[in-house]
């Protein structure tokens, strides 16, 4: 749990840096426009101990969803943007050694409007384990998966994390997109009337009188 809250905290400070659009190409890097899907494959079974750029573009293109820019942050890191075949925008970050060598740790995130508080958005991060779902801001929900690298993951274990991310990123972003009164608070006890057999012998109902 601790550590799910400080990636929560590490998670926001990057989608702020960057997901912003004003950011300019000295804070990012290169980037790139959009273009054909590159002929780059990988086979399930091999072993992926690290990501590259091509790797990314390849995820985006394995799940069916729809390539934006990709690039690099100015420590070399790629990432990329994309929106899922549902309509929801995110991004696929990595967490490398010195000059984006060795990209050993890999996110997903989702960036959803919502007008919900934290505690109802506290309350749907219960519901998905496998995401952490937090406020970014008053109007914007993240939703964020992390993969680590360092003893390697096959190919496929690695699509199969980005197609969890993409089912469950979904299933979050219809949710806190409904209007505020179809969706109450869950930690908000309903209450409930008493019965006549658990009233006290000296309380009845006025009607009962």
């Amino acid at each position: 749990m601790i550590v799910k809250h400080i990636l929560k905290g590490l998670v926001s400070a990057c989608a702020i840096a960057a997901l912003t659009p004003a950011i300019n190409a000295e804070e990012t890097g290169e980037v790139i426009a959009p273009e054909a899907p590159s002929p780059y494959i990988r086979d399930g079974d091999v072993m992926v101990t690290s990501v590259t750029l091509d790797d990314l573009r390849l995820i985006v293109d394995e799940i069916g969803a729809s390539y934006s820019l990709s690039g690099t942050n100015n420590t070399g890191a790629p990432f990329v943007f994309a929106t899922t075949a549902s309509g929801v925008p995110f991004a696929i970050y990595t967490v490398c050694s010195l000059h984006g060598e060795d990209c050993k740790g890999v996110e997903f995130l989702a960036v959803v409007p919502s007008k919900y508080d934290w505690l109802e958005i506290a309350s749907i991060d219960r519901m998905y384990p496998a995401i952490s779902v937090y406020q970014a801001d008053p109007q914007t929900v993240h939703v964020s998966r992390y993969v680590i690298l360092d003893h390697g993951v096959k190919w496929a274990n690695l699509r199969e994390n980005a197609g969890v991310f993409d089912l469950l990123s979904t299933r979050v972003a219809e949710r806190v997109s409904r209007p505020l009164a179809l969706t109450p608070r869950v930690d908000t006890p309903e209450f409930v009337m008493p019965t006549p057999d658990i009233w006290p012998d000296n309380i009845a109902p006025v009607d009962a009188q």
